[in-house]
């Protein structure tokens, strides 16, 4: 992997802009691009959005963001990144606004739209040079969306033969959510979390927590509620309204308000997306020596509501490195947690529950100090897909990955 040397460099040309293209001694101006073909080798199989039959070039894996930094004050900058993905037809989007502000040499204040700080990999989670892979594996990395507006405080510190940092963050997220390849309005309120890294040596750990209060547009459908109480079978009227292109969580909603009919009240308010809590948990550690290197990481995500259930994923990951090649290969898993009681019994018949694992073999080659090529072929095996058996399929992918 050589985390810390691609970490590095990214970190020099991302944040620092030390190899930037200058405008003016205070003006700098630098980027990454993603260039990716890949080929599923399986229809009935879903890995983040990728389509089966044939090969698909520019599409999922590609992207290109450009970041301009203005440095306004010895202790002020302003950031702007807009970023291209191919598989938006590269409409040009502002991922990242903020200005950044040195309190003093040991404690930075960012506000603005920044990075929700979820994984290892955040803030760096589009610019694929800085890790080994095409993209990380979407068994851990699945979260729908990545950044927030609010503000961020982030001190460094050293003690003993360490050196860390620990950052807080607040903020909110009003914007549209792509969930299940539909898109609903959302807004997460009270966006809080704080996130520590520790650093000795080859080693590296991260813990981190992230909690929200979720309001999404979902809803029960009134008119097939209606037509159950007349007497039309809930399967009938359900299949009724999915064939009508209702969305799986507005179904899902549906399902959930026939269910629970007759049960506690607690129980009936548990299946919305109105007012409620997610709880997020993240833990990494990474060894990097140079030659070889490993990481682990995990997340856990907790809901309140019924709607979604609670989730654990992890993955586990060992490269070599031979002069300016790299071969690695990643085992990740992510699972399911249905809820105790009433509640779980009701996701269990929503069949809201699922269980994948994926093995990931790729190759890095570094054609030069800033470019890239990769190639990785992952089996993915859908233990259960939407509380019934899955299938399993090969994921093949090729890119290329600069900074400049």
């Amino acid at each position: 992997m050589r985390t810390r040397l691609y970490t590095a460099l990214t970190c020099a040309i991302l944040g620092t802009g030390a190899t930037a293209t200058q405008a003016d001694d205070s003006l700098n101006v630098y980027g990454f691009i993603n260039i990716g073909a890949y080929y599923l080798d399986e229809e009935d199989i879903t890995i983040e959005s990728y389509q089966a039959e044939e090969a698909r070039f520019f599409e999922r894996d590609t992207m290109m963001g450009l970041q301009v930094s203005k440095q306004i004050t010895d202790a002020t900058s302003a950031t702007v990144q807009m970023t291209a993905r191919g598989e938006d037809d590269f409409a040009v989007k502002t991922s990242l606004a903020f200005v950044s502000h040195a309190i003093n040499d040991q404690t930075d204040l960012r506000f603005g739209r920044l990075r929700i700080p979820f994984f290892y990999y955040s803030e760096f989670l589009d610019v694929g040079y800085a890790y080994n892979w095409v993209r990380p594996s979407s068994d851990v990395y699945s979260l729908p969306f990545a950044d927030y507006d609010g503000f961020d405080v982030t001190r460094r510190f050293s003690f003993d033969t360490f050196d860390g940092q620990l950052q807080v963050n607040f903020g909110r997220r009003d914007k549209p959510i792509d969930l299940f390849g539909e898109e609903y309005e959302s807004e997460l309120n009270n966006f809080a979390g704080i996130t520590l890294n520790l650093y000795k040596g080859n080693f590296g750990f991260r813990a981190g927590a992230q909690q929200t209060e979720m309001n999404l547009d979902s809803y029960a459908d009134s008119a097939t509620l209606g037509a159950i109480l007349q007497g039309t079978s809930p399967q009938d009227a359900l299949a009724a309204l999915t064939a009508s292109g209702a969305r799986r969580i507005d179904v899902a909603q549906t399902a959930a308000a026939a269910l629970t009919a007759g049960m506690s009240k607690s129980t009936q308010e548990a299946f919305n997306f109105d007012e409620q809590d997610a709880n997020y948990y993240n833990l990494a550690v990474n060894w990097d020596n140079g030659d070889w290197s490993a990481m682990a990481e995990t997340a856990i995500i907790e809901f309140d509501t019924g709607l979604y259930v609670d989730n654990i994923a992890w993955l586990a990951s060992v490269a070599k490195r031979f002069g300016a090649a790299t071969v690695h290969a990643t085992y990740s898993k992510s699972q399911d947690q249905v809820d105790s009681g009433e509640v779980g019994d009701v996701q269990e018949q929503l069949k809201l529950d699922g269980e994948d694992e994926s093995y990931t073999l790729g190759l890095r080659y570094d054609l030069d100090e800033a470019t890239a090529f990769k190639l990785e072929a992952t089996h993915h095996n859908e233990i259960t897909n939407r509380g019934e058996p899955g299938t399993s399929g090969n994921l093949y992918r090729m890119a290329v990955q600069l900074v400049f």
